[in-house]
């Protein structure tokens, strides 16, 4: 098994953890499986795989009666829809390695640090009431943003797993710049660390033109009837 997957994630079970605790709400760990004791919130799952041992007997008895209506299968190797669970998306996992040359924060980029300035943030990609407050007086938590010309974008870093998971990546009008600035960013103020995270679409060919790499495969699923 790829440690630069294990990596990613054991980073992504970190800040799908952090989420939940922001929401009250807490998640317990066996070897193979992670999660939440209740609903997890919105774009978040209730289960995540840890291990690509992992068995369809011991997400299924981890699932038993519990209201459990998202599975982060992390390594593409479950079948859930006989389970009455249908594929949502398939996504990569992606790394990058700290940069060499560390340089100050790209401009126009700044950390946010006010509750206002969240609130455009949210606002813009879509996330009110799902990436809260809370998460500014984290240290192993940093939001960023960038203002200009009407304009918005930013992202999300955060700590886990020796590493730091990139996450909530948004540009209004062109996301390409946001992935070309974000390891230079994240280095400067994590440094020495490797950066991790998961995209599809638009968002991944972006990430891989600005020198991330794929280092495998995931899915998530979802109730049939939700």
């Amino acid at each position: 098994m790829s440690e630069k997957v294990v990596t990613a994630v054991f980073n992504n079970i970190a800040w799908c953890g952090i989420v939940c605790e922001t929401h009250g709400v807490t998640a317990t760990s066996s070897k193979h499986i992670w999660r939440t004791t209740s609903k997890a919130p919105t774009f978040y799952p209730d289960i995540i795989t840890a291990n690509r041992c992992v068995t369809m007997n011991e997400v299924m008895d981890i699932i038993g009666n519990k209201d459990i209506s998202s599975i982060k299968d992390s390594f593409a190797n479950l079948e859930l829809s006989p389970f009455d669970f249908k594929r949502l998306f398939t996504a990569e996992w992606i790394y990058h390695a700290p940069a060499a040359n560390l340089e100050p924060v790209q401009a126009g980029w700044c950390h946010v640090t006010a509750e206002k300035d969240l609130a455009d943030w949210t606002s813009v990609h879509g996330s009110e009431n799902v990436i809260r407050p809370e998460l500014l007086e984290r240290p192993d938590v940093k939001i960023y943003l960038n203002k200009k010309k009407g304009e918005m974008a930013g992202f999300i870093a955060s700590l886990g797993a020796d590493a730091v998971g990139i996450s909530n990546v948004f540009s209004s009008v062109n996301s390409d710049n946001v992935w070309s600035d974000i390891d230079k960013i994240v280095s400067f103020d994590f440094p020495g660390l490797p950066m991790v995270g998961y995209e599809r679409g638009d968002g991944l060919t972006a990430a891989l033109q600005s020198g991330w790499t794929t280092v495998g495969s995931l899915n998530v699923w979802v109730r049939s009837s939700d």
